[in-house]
Order: C-alpha cells, then sequence, then structure tokens
C-alpha cells in the first residue's frame, strides 16, 4: 500500500494514509524532504511509525518537534507504545509529549554538565510495579538505541510522568470552554506576583510549566474516575523542605484555583508544579548572580542546584 502524504511536519516527519486508512504519523530521514500533500513516501525510508489515536496528536507532535530532535521523539513514542503493550498499561495520549520534553531537558542539562538528581520524589514502586518496570525499559531504550546514559535517579521521575498518566480523580467544576486560558492566566499572575515572568533566560523552563498545565486541564476534562495517585505525608513534605518558596507558590495557585474555578490540584499535580517553579526560581537566582558586579568588573556564579522534574 502507498503511503500517501496527508501533512509534511518537517524533512523527517510526515502524516500519511496508514495501512487501515487511518492516519498515522511516519519518521525516517529526509523522507518528507521536497515532498508535499498527496507524494507519496519511500517505505524505505520509513524508521518509525505510529497511529495516530486522537485529533491533538498533530499539533502535540508539531510543538514537541521545535524543540526535541526527531530520532529524541521516534524512540521516546516507541518505547511508550511497547510499554503499554508489554505491560498492559495504558495511559492517556498527553505522556507522550510531557515524557519526551522532561527527557530531552534532563539528557540537555547531562550534555552541559548541570544535571543534577532530584532525590525528594516519593517513591510508588510497591503500589505501581509495572509503572517501575517501564521506567527501566526506558533506561534500557535511550542507552542502547540513542546511546544516552540517564542516571538512575531518572528512575523515579520517569515511573511518575506514568503513573501520573496512568489516570487521578479531579472536580470539573469549571467551564471547559476556557479552562486551558484560565489556568494558565491564575499561574502567571501569582508567578508575576512573586517576580517571576517569562523571559529569554527562562524561556524553555517556563514553556515546560505551561506545557504540562495544558496537559493537566486536558486531564480535568475527561472527569476521570480513578483514584488519586496517594502521595506520603512525608514525600510532600521532603519536597517542601527542599524547595519552601516554590511550595508557598504553589499552595497559592492551589488556592486560587480551587476558590476561583473549584477544581482540586491533585498531590502529584502539585509536586510537579513545584518542581517546574522551583527551576523557575533558580532560573531567576542565577541570572541575577550572573550579572557584572558593580566593583571590580567580576561575574559571581552560584551553580548550587539545577532540577530535574
Amino acid at each position: 500500500m502507498l503511503l500517501k502524504i496527508v501533512q509534511v511536519l518537517n524533512n523527517n516527519v510526515a502524516v500519511v494514509n496508514g495501512h487501515d486508512g487511518r492516519p498515522a504519523i511516519v519518521m525516517g530521514n529526509g523522507l518528507a524532504f521536497g515532498k508535499k500533500k498527496g507524494d507519496v513516501v519511500e517505505k524505505k525510508k520509513v524508521v518509525s511509525t505510529f497511529m495516530l489515536r486522537d485529533k491533538h496528536t498533530v499539533d502535540d507532535l508539531t510543538t514537541l518537534l521545535e524543540d526535541v530532535p526527531a530520532d529524541f521523539v521516534a524512540v521516546s513514542y516507541s518505547l511508550i507504545e511497547q510499554s503499554q503493550k508489554k505491560y498492559n498499561f495504558a495511559v492517556e495520549s498527553y505522556l507522550y509529549v510531557t515524557l519526551t520534553l522532561h527527557l530531552y531537558s534532563a539528557y540537555q542539562r547531562l550534555e552541559e554538565g548541570r544535571y543534577r538528581a532530584n532525590y525528594s520524589l516519593p517513591d510508588l514502586s510497591d503500589k505501581y510495579p509495572e509503572a517501575y518496570k517501564i521506567a527501566d525499559d526506558f533506561l534500557t531504550g535511550f542507552r542502547e538505541r540513542l546511546r544516552v546514559d540517564f542516571p538512575l535517579s531518572e528512575r523515579n521521575s520517569i515511573a511518575l510522568h506514568v503513573i501520573n498518566a496512568h489516570g487521578d480523580r479531579v472536580s470539573q467544576a469549571a467551564p471547559i470552554d476556557s479552562l486551558d486560558d484560565q489556568l494558565v492566566n491564575i499561574i502567571n499572575d501569582i508567578l508575576r506576583k512573586n517576580g517571576i515572568v517569562r523571559n529569554n533566560d527562562n524561556l524553555d523552563d517556563y514553556g515546560r510549566l505551561l506545557t504540562h498545565v495544558k496537559y493537566f486541564a486536558r486531564r480535568l476534562r475527561k472527569d476521570r474516575q480513578e483514584q488519586e495517585v496517594q502521595i506520603s505525608a512525608s514525600s510532600l513534605a521532603s519536597i517542601g523542605n527542599d524547595f519552601p518558596e516554590a511550595e508557598q507558590i504553589v499552595n497559592k495557585i492551589a488556592g486560587r484555583i480551587d476558590y476561583e474555578l473549584g477544581v482540586k490540584i491533585p498531590k502529584l499535580e502539585r509536586l510537579y508544579l513545584v518542581i517546574h517553579i522551583a527551576r523557575l526560581l533558580d532560573r531567576k537566582k542565577q541570572k541575577y548572580l550572573n550579572r557584572p558586579m558593580k566593583r571590580g568588573g567580576g561575574e559571581k556564579k552560584d551553580n548550587n542546584y539545577v532540577l530535574c522534574d
């Protein structure tokens, strides 16, 4: 069957008519170079194929490919697909974006020598053993396919992303048409009042926070009925002790969202918000400390910590 292009995403990625008539995403080096809608993709150039699960997938992938190389995306997508089949562990489609962004961010920090493990994340391996097996497969998969050797500390972060995408239970009191904008506006406003604004220094980290919020809003729309992932009080206390300023900001965000939208922020979501905002606070701190000193013309730098969500 011929793979006719429906939409070119970049030189290496395109949407095509799949074998069963459904649209599919194909990836491969240069497979869409010079191509347009209606052209045929050479099958020998196709390295990875993913069926489109919902109408958001193309937009999500297009946004993701602006920041992440196609081969990295292909490995991450492939591992998510394989894990669901291997462990019969279904996840929501937003995991493809959120986990891939997380891993690429961690990879960048590794390459730049800025990676610091976050040991404050709760260990839920007793309750969710499949998620931790999936995390192990991810570490092995990236090491074997792209020679990216993530630290073992990433195991917990990956597992928590998988658990979060497996399901939680939240309120759906807010109007769904404007939920994304309402959440983003509240978060932007509170961050601004705490001296955090989007700029060239924190552009990537701020964007990842808003991406996370976007998919949180999508989860709210689904009105899922599974029980909320349980996080121990000691784990939450540990996060608060490590990042007290970020926790205070998240408490303000959670309180206002509850008051204005009637939405309760699940504990695992609060944990992720703390980590994202702590990174933004760290960027703000680094910008201040790296400014040239008025006397002596030197620069003071502080590489105390860099977070990994």
